[in-house]
């Protein structure tokens, strides 16, 4: 195991923390560690700070690179005086054959019981084929809550479209999925708390003819 050198910890802690949308806090004092075995390298940093409302900010940064490729994680945490959370993380990757993926989360608890969320993911491979996802969430201080999420991929076997939405026990999901001979189904499932799940899919042939959904 390996000490960081001061210059690669801030290389380090900057581009983590670049993946999740920040900046490396001023006067921050931070450690770490590098490890190097079989060609592949890790590093990890991570410190706390003031975050200049009174409350405290920790960040922390990760970085592995080898033969396959390298990723690179950061998030900050930040914890106020009034007892509100808000958290950020991001997540970068790339593989040597070509691939990639990218992602996002943030998180806000605020004093009064409230809180908000979202994610974003995007990936792709050599072959060309893409996956994406989003979603967010939010709860008010009475406790109402609804959350929704959307989710797409495509590839040389056909592609996926969905997305789910949810409230206070009410749950809906519809996706399309087409297969690579042009096959269509699309379908709608429906849960509600007390009332069971509701579904209902059609498919379709490429000119839109109605036909028998495999089993």
């Amino acid at each position: 195991m390996n000490t960081c050198h001061p210059i690669r910890l801030a290389s380090f802690a900057l581009a983590g923390l670049l993946a999740a949308g920040m900046a490396l806090p001023a006067q921050a004092r931070i450690h770490g560690f590098r490890v190097q075995r079989n060609g592949n390298t890790v590093g990890h940093v991570g410190g706390t700070t003031g975050n200049g409302q009174g409350g405290l900010e920790h960040f922390r940064a990760t970085r592995v690179s080898g033969a396959k490729g390298a990723a690179t994680h950061g998030s900050v945490t930040s914890v106020n005086p009034d007892g509100s959370i808000s958290h950020r993380g991001g997540t970068l990757a790339n593989g040597v054959d070509g691939g990639s993926f990218t992602g996002s989360n943030s998180y806000t608890r605020n004093a009064d019981g409230s809180a908000q969320g979202s994610f974003q993911r995007s990936g792709s491979n050599a072959a060309g084929a893409t996956y994406g996802s989003s979603g967010n969430h939010a709860r008010d201080s009475s406790g109402d809550w609804n959350s929704s999420r959307q989710t797409t991929a495509s590839g040389a076997r056909g592609s996926y479209d969905g997305s789910t939405t949810a409230s206070n026990g009410t749950a809906t999901h519809g996706s399309t999925i087409t297969n690579s001979a042009g096959d269509t189904y699309t379908g709608q499932t429906s849960y509600t708390k007390g009332q069971g799940i509701t579904h209902s899919g059609t498919c379709t042939d490429p000119s839109g003819n109605t036909i028998s959904c495999p089993r």
